[in-house]
């Protein structure tokens, strides 16, 4: 299984990126940048999850969750969790002060297979906005665009969306992935931009 995030960073500097299996209680991450991470690593692991958006099951496919956690720690998590696995969560941890890191957009992308475009068998990407933004969409690397799906989410007091979608495999096959993500006000300009560093 492959993760791709380069710190929730596709997020931000101070995101940190986590592939963690938490059902052997072994999580796989990079947190040494955290004050104390083996204290965040336990919060991962114990602290409760919130649904914010699904990702239907697709082409053989499991469905996936994206979960919001937020720790004990004082830390904001977002989570692709698949169903059929509920223990592994991949995605990433910012400080509740700043789950965004700084930015109106924060994105996770992930596959499965690779790490030619044509092999990957399964890519998903998740996400979290500030309230201010009105709509997203993925830029892919042939030029088409696709709209994700913005669901309500409170986290930490405070209203942001959340989102998760699936990329086509048929898409892949041809060699067309995400390249950007893109974050647009109610008035259509364009707030942020994102690359996933997926280059197939």
């Amino acid at each position: 299984m492959k993760l791709i995030t380069r710190r929730w960073a596709v997020l931000g500097a101070t995101a940190i990126l986590a592939a963690s299996i938490t059902a052997g209680g072994v999580i796989a991450a990079q947190l040494t940048t955290f004050e104390n991470p083996d204290r965040l690593a336990k919060a991962i692991e114990k602290d409760p999850l919130v649904l914010a958006a699904d990702i239907p099951a697709a082409g053989g496919a499991a469905r996936h969750s994206v979960l919001v956690q937020e720790t004990s720690t004082g830390h904001i998590c977002l989570w692709d969790v698949p169903s059929a696995t509920p223990g592994l969560k991949q995605g990433g941890c910012n400080s509740a002060d700043d789950p965004l890191a700084g930015r109106p957009l924060s994105v996770s992308f992930s596959y499965d297979g690779g790490p030619a475009m044509a092999s990957v068998r399964d890519a998903r990407l998740i996400g979290l906005t500030a309230a201010n933004v009105a709509s997203v969409e993925v830029v892919m690397n042939d030029g088409t665009r696709r709209p994700m799906r913005l669901e309500q989410a409170r986290v930490g007091g405070a209203e942001y969306f959340a989102f998760g979608y699936r990329f086509k495999a048929g898409d892949l096959r041809r060699g067309i992935g995400p390249a950007a993500v893109v974050a647009f006000d109610d008035s259509g300009v364009e707030i942020d931009r994102q690359a996933t560093g997926f280059t197939g």
